[in-house]
């Protein structure tokens, strides 16, 4: 597999076919782009508790709530936390990607398992490659 893929194409692998190495690569990849490493770049991008927040959401909903697409009510929570903080280029980034991703899931359990899978692996290693408190 290509390493080069575009980001349409990886979340496609991630959310649609459940592949777990492309969901490890590509969630590392964003985490190190999107993690602070002093204070000066906290603004620019993700501090833990911008996105752990809508992970609490993601990580409340069952197999009803999926059937129901009440995973679509992330939707314009993620554009809140984006357009809150205008300066994070990365939040807005990363908005864009959950919003193609959670556009796969439909009301499929197994899909939103692999989406659940895929936030929650960015924000731990977001955790892990963040060098400043939130």
């Amino acid at each position: 597999m290509s390493n080069n893929r575009s980001s349409s194409d990886k979340i496609q692998k991630i959310i649609v076919e459940g592949d777990n190495k492309i969901l490890n690569q590509y969630a590392e990849e964003l985490a190190k782009k999107y993690s602070p490493q002093n204070d000066k770049e906290k603004k620019q991008k993700l501090t833990t508790s911008q996105i752990r927040n809508i992970l609490d959401d993601v990580q409340r909903m069952r197999k009803e709530d999926i059937k129901e697409n009440k995973l679509e009510i992330l939707r314009p929570k993620l554009a809140y936390v984006a357009g809150r903080n205008k300066d994070s280029w990365a939040l807005k980034e990363l908005r864009d990607i959950l919003d193609e991703a959670i556009g796969l899931v439909g009301n499929s359990f197994d899909k939103f398992e692999n989406f659940r899978n895929f936030f929650e692996a960015i924000v731990g290693y977001h955790k892990f490659y963040s060098k400043v408190k939130d």
